[in-house]
């Protein structure tokens, strides 16, 4: 919670942490239709800046809980930020929720509607009148001018709080808090202490086995807290540092950074918003390298999350899906007596398979990912979640077993993950000057 100021020297609010309620606003959330991705954006955003988002809710289009979980969020925070509903359709009543929380009226604003006016004003089709809907402000609000879409958001201050409302798409929420909320926030609450977030990634295997190793250090930080979170394929230390000044707070997050990635060596592929498949790129095209993937189980996703990243044709030349034991013959030259003898899930194969589509397409580097994705497909010899991933390059090959546990989706996850790591890792130990410690 605020504190308030009472020098007259100061006229921002000087706070620990000051605490916001997120309410995201759309039945196609509460009734699961829709992911929610704006919550987790605002969070980490404003967490950047030091501000702490103590509870997210999704409510329905509906004024009544609107309302209500705006009152509720205000008795216990300084403030809430809301997405969703300021559209100019029926189901779009965040306004009206907004006015019944604080007792305030809707107030048509004649220059907004031009504003809205001009910006579609040279379609062939006439506005519809349900349009200027989104001229109407609650009483006393500040507007957030869209320069992308059409729907304005607005900054209302009332009994010493703050209700934020955002539009509900992802990118036009994106920019106004970037350039609307974040500023006002900084001019109305100084911190009295400063705050830096920094993201180790790594491909640790599990949140447990990560934690032994830096148990020891976690334990003997001062001013910063350490979480540890679980997605599929990576494991991530969260710090949080905090000092009286930036300049301090990132000193000693920085100081924290070194001594995690001292003793986690190579396991700490990236930081922050880098992801596996940025920073295998970034050593193919450093190394003068390039790759091609042959998949089974995985369906293609490797080659996917590759050919995600901007300016990847220039080490990436191609993906090939073999599913079935004929198309590993007939696309790959895997060998009969291979699948006959080893099976199709076995390490020969991902060898062979990893061989023959470095063959195909003429790359330095060859993957070949096979395994058993279930849910069903197990045995007692070759489970449900076990992978065999195999790596050519011409001159030697490797290959790894993994067993994966959880839903097909999670096991294909996994098993991609794991094949650019191998794919990191052989880089690494061969390309690079500075390998640090692989282990």
């Amino acid at each position: 919670m605020t504190e308030k100021i009472n020098s007259t020297e100061v006229t921002s609010q000087e706070v620990n942490i000051m605490q916001y309620h997120i309410i995201t606003v759309g039945s196609e959330l509460t009734l699961g239709l829709a992911i929610n991705t704006n919550a987790p954006f605002i969070a980490k955003r404003l967490g950047q800046e030091g501000y702490s988002c103590t509870c997210q809710i999704s409510v329905p289009d509906n004024i009544p809980l609107i309302s209500k979980a705006i009152r509720d969020s205000l008795s216990v925070s300084d403030g809430v930020i809301i997405t969703g509903g300021l559209g100019p359709t029926a189901d779009d009543v965040t306004r009206e929720g907004i006015c019944e929380a604080s007792g305030r009226k809707l107030v048509y604003q004649p220059w907004l509607a031009e504003i809205i006016k001009e910006r579609y004003g040279q379609r062939s089709t006439p506005l519809p009148d349900i349009t200027f809907r989104q001229a109407y402000l609650p009483e006393g609000a500040k507007a957030i001018i869209p320069t992308i879409g059409s729907a304005p958001g607005t900054i209302l201050e009332s009994d010493g709080k703050f209700i934020i409302s955002l539009p509900g798409v992802p990118r036009e929420m994106t920019e106004m808090i970037e350039k609307e909320v974040v500023p006002w926030l900084k001019s109305k609450y100084r911190m009295s202490e400063a705050f830096k977030v920094r993201v180790l990634r790594t491909t640790a295997r599990t949140e447990a086995s990560l934690q032994e190793q830096i148990d020891d250090i976690m334990k003997s930080l001062d001013n910063v807290s350490v979480g540890i979170l679980a997605y599929p394929g990576e494991i991530q230390l969260q710090l949080l540092a905090k000092g009286p000044s930036e300049e301090i707070a990132l000193e000693i997050i920085k100081d924290a950074e070194k001594r995690f990635v001292e003793r986690l060596g190579n396991i700490v592929f990236g930081f922050d918003d880098q992801t596996l498949e940025e920073v295998v790129g970034m050593l193919l095209r450093k190394n003068n390298l390039s790759i091609a993937v042959a998949e089974s189980c995985t369906g293609g996703l490797t080659a996917k999350k590759i050919t995600d990243i901007p300016g990847s044709s220039d080490y990436f030349l191609g993906g090939i899906v073999t599913y079935s034991d004929d198309a590993k013959r007939a696309l790959l030259n895997v060998s009969r007596q291979t699948l006959q003898r080893h099976g199709a899930v076995s390490a020969a194969t991902a060898l062979a398979m990893a061989y023959g589509v470095r063959e195909k397409f003429g790359s330095e580097i060859g993957l070949g990912i096979t395994g058993i994705a279930g849910p069903t497909g197990g045995s007692p010899e070759k489970p449900v979640g076990l992978v065999y991933i195999g790596l050519s390059d011409g001159t030697t090959s490797y290959t790894n077993r993994y067993v994966f546990f959880g839903s097909r989706e999670i096991i294909r996850l996994k098993s991609s993950s794991a094949a650019l790591d191998m794919a990191r890792y052989f880089i690494l130990e061969n390309f690079e000057q500075d390998r640090g410690d692989a282990s």
